[in-house]
């Protein structure tokens, strides 16, 4: 297919997808809520673990949601092909309502570890079918504006789940947060049935061999990585790396037999710049969630800054992200991607020098400019990015390029995790339960190697194609 032939065609709006910017909005606050529903466990996790009588087992309460939603990644792709994209949408939102709902009532934590994998279920296929349906209602020349506002949007949840977690528990409960989400998922799903049209439906037999390997490969991967940060290396270590490396190779013999048929097309990775889209947002995921994790725990223990302040030192990074995605967005419009993927490497990388070359004695407005820094630069990335992925694909490969850029970016932030863990451990804190003086400011290095890889991978990037002065593609 030329490039003319699949922006025409990525450009025609199909039956599908969304019917207006009503359609986005509510598809785009749904995956804020799946992405919500994966952050506002973590602050409520000392009081659901006293109630409950958790132990060391309340670990699960998230690990269940994470590997549920490697199976419903490529399983939400597969079902939107077969049973459109409205269908999709709202069963997978029902069973996330119906999850967050039991997660709320549970009585015991056997229950609630079911009901967070159940919820698991339904939240893992929204992202990936939200970022579809939008692609498909934008278009190419609107790509870049559009993913601009709606990653803009999509960074609250992380950034919220914390917050309204840890409100809820220390004022009405831990159960109110997840009974939050719950009513929040009714009022998205009421809304989502007048307004999420459906999509052409292609009759696609569902690859359960595939499905299965590529499931037990991510979910076997994500486990390793929580391990291997936790215990260090051992046997037990050593069989799951291998068994999900078996997994990838075995689903990959799969996919290249079985072509068009398989759970996720790997035809995606034929057309250029796809593959350079993916690495950069695992890099991306390799720096962010490190970020989120380590930089109030580095700025309480090194720096010494009280922790209500390293707490708020992420609100310049939300502030960057939050004013770069939208500018990105449409700069990837009419300049192509590669140039402010590239700026914001760059400016990305300032921020992370300083955060490597800061120590207990740096003034306190450098870790504001640090943090702001970081936010306008991985801001810059992630929206060109994600429109550039889109670009490269014709309109029935966009399915399966949605799951492979959310298996990407969560294998990049759980090994960003694992390996700032690691560090961490290595320096003593494992034991001590923080972050230790000996780490010093060592684990923010993984932010400037991503920041620079991403400068080398951004020329790669896939740019919109020549358009006219009406918009439509130029022949």
């Amino acid at each position: 297919m030329s490039s003319v032939e699949t922006t025409a065609e990525f450009t025609t709006r199909s039956p599908g997808a969304t019917s207006s910017g009503a359609g986005i909005v509510l598809l785009t606050a749904g995956g804020v809520l799946a992405l919500l529903a994966t952050t506002i466990v973590g602050s409520t996790v000392p009081a659901l673990s006293a109630e409950l009588g958790a132990g060391a087992s309340v670990h699960w309460v998230t690990t269940a949601y994470l590997l549920a939603t490697a199976v419903a990644i490529p399983l939400g792709g597969w079902a939107s092909l077969r049973f459109g994209v409205r269908a999709t949408w709202l069963v997978g939102l029902s069973v996330f309502v119906v999850g967050a709902t039991a997660a709320a009532l549970a009585p015991d934590l056997g229950t609630l570890v079911v009901a967070r994998g159940v919820q698991g279920l339904g939240g893992g296929a929204l992202e990936p079918l939200m970022l579809t349906a939008v692609a498909r209602a934008a278009g190419p020349a609107r790509m870049g504006r559009v993913m601009g506002v709606v990653a803009a949007a999509m960074s609250i949840g992380p950034l919220a789940g914390p917050v309204l977690g840890g409100v809820a528990a220390d004022t009405v409960g831990w159960r109110w947060s997840l009974g939050l989400v719950a009513v929040l998922g009714v009022a998205v799903l009421v809304g989502s049935v007048v307004t999420v049209r459906d999509a052409e439906r292609t009759p696609v037999r569902l690859d359960v061999l595939g499905l299965a390997l590529l499931a037990t490969a991510t979910s076997t991967a994500l486990v390793a990585l929580s391990r291997g940060a936790q215990a260090g290396v051992d046997a037990r270590l050593a069989g799951l790396v291998a068994l999900a490396v078996l997994g990838f190779a075995g689903f990959v013999l799969v996919a290249r037999r079985r072509g068009a048929g398989a759970i996720v097309d790997l035809g995606t990775f034929r057309y250029p710049g796809f593959a350079p889209g993916i690495a950069i947002m695992a890099l991306l995921g390799l720096s962010i969630y490190p970020l989120f994790f380590g930089l109030p725990q580095y700025l309480v223990s090194v720096a010494g800054l009280s922790a209500s302040v390293a707490g708020a030192m992420l609100v310049p990074y939300a502030v960057g992200t939050l004013v770069a995605m939208p500018v990105a967005g449409r700069l990837s419009d009419r300049l192509g991607a590669p140039r402010p993927v590239a700026a914001g490497a760059l400016v990305a990388l300032v921020g992370a020098v300083l955060l490597v070359t800061s120590g207990s004695s740096t003034p306190f407005v450098v870790f504001v400019l640090a943090s702001l820094a970081i936010g306008l630069g991985l801001g810059s990335i992630g929206s060109p990015t994600v429109s550039a992925v889109y670009r490269a694909l014709p309109v029935p490969l966009v399915p399966s390029g949605s799951t492979v850029l959310f298996i990407g970016n969560q294998l990049g932030g759980a090994l960003g995790v694992a390996v700032l863990a690691a560090i961490l451990g290595a320096s003593g804190g494992a034991d001590a339960g923080g972050w230790p003086a000996a780490a010093g400011a060592t684990p923010f290095w993984l932010a400037v190697v991503a920041a620079l890889l991403v400068a080398a991978l951004a020329p790669a990037l896939r740019s919109p194609a020549p358009s006219s002065s009406d918009g439509r593609p130029a022949v």
